[in-house]
């Protein structure tokens, strides 16, 4: 694990043993929040200042298997995806993660393209999408092309102009479900969402695996009484990530498994109208993108 206080010592500091660690990283995890910086620098300012440095990292890590980047869910940071992932495929990568992002529909779309033959795993948290997107794009991409997909997580995604009209009307009172925050509903099955990071801090992060990260991110061994609160995976309560080295994946099998009817409907008929994202429909759609028959989905 390398922590944003590391990342920020090794950017005012290089040394030529930076690129020998990237080297080795097989899983990272960067979250930071509004107080960390204690200059008073702009988040965003502070996250350009440091793109090349997630340029070097990024370039050298060729054996990533599993990232997340976040930001505040209340403060999503506006700068474009690339600034901080320069257009780099990993060959090994097979979940990946962001929070907290202004994003356009084809920057997400591009990252997922460079790595639609490998990626199992996709997590687009409190991603509130630029005016002239729309999220059923982006879904219909994933549900399409991504076909090695086991498990993906849209938790409070929306646009970006229906989250800030949200906050700006709540004033200084914080909502019952709160745009790109935790409502009390979700702030338990969060915590237990995120299970893998805190053990893989504890770890070699040579030693941790892209699985490890899905198995303790999907419903399996928790006793929630909300399940739909977990990230949407296959049969997420009967089977675990599947290994790296498995030739086949879930989505592989060949015969049809929505008992005779076409699964799943057409992208048009998922509610969205391009202005809000609500829990209901987020949910749903978790369920859509993995959704696939073999037999009936033609595409």
């Amino acid at each position: 694990m390398l922590s944003p206080q590391s990342a920020l010592v090794l950017a005012e500091n290089p040394t030529g043993s930076f690129s020998t660690l990237a080297e080795r990283l097989t899983c990272l995890e960067l979250h930071f929040d509004d107080g960390y910086f204690d200059d008073g620098t702009d988040l965003e300012v502070r996250m350009f200042e440091l793109s090349h440095l997630f340029k070097t990292v990024f370039s050298a890590a060729v054996i990533m298997e599993a990232i997340h980047v976040g930001f505040p869910s209340h403060r999503p940071i506006g700068l474009p995806l690339e600034t901080i992932f320069h257009n780099v495929r990993w060959s090994k990568l097979i979940a990946f993660g962001i929070q907290g992002w202004r994003l356009h529909s084809d920057e997400i779309i591009a990252f997922a393209q460079r790595h639609k033959d490998r990626l199992r795993g996709l997590r687009l948290r409190d991603v509130m999408l630029r005016e002239g997107s729309m999220w059923k794009t982006i879904l219909a991409f994933l549900h399409s092309e991504m076909r090695r997909l086991d498990w993906v997580s849209l938790r409070r995604i929306d646009y970006a102009t229906h989250f800030d009209t949200v906050w700006e009307n709540a004033g200084i009172e914080l909502p019952d479900d709160p745009p790109g925050g935790l409502s009390s509903s979700d702030s338990e099955s969060d915590s237990e969402n995120d299970l893998y990071w805190d053990e893989a801090d504890q770890n070699d992060a040579n030693h941790s695996t892209a699985s490890d990260w899905d198995s303790n991110n999907s419903d399996s061994g928790h006793n929630n009484t909300d399940s739909d609160d977990e990230e949407r995976g296959r049969a997420a309560h009967e089977m675990d990530f599947p290994p790296l080295n498995s030739p086949d994946t879930p989505n592989s099998v060949p015969w049809c498994n929505c008992n005779g009817r076409a699964f799943p409907v057409a992208v048009d008929a998922l509610g969205d109208d391009g202005i809000s994202v609500d829990t209901r429909k987020w949910k749903m759609w978790e369920k859509w993108v993995l959704g696939r028959c073999p037999e009936h989905d033609l595409r």
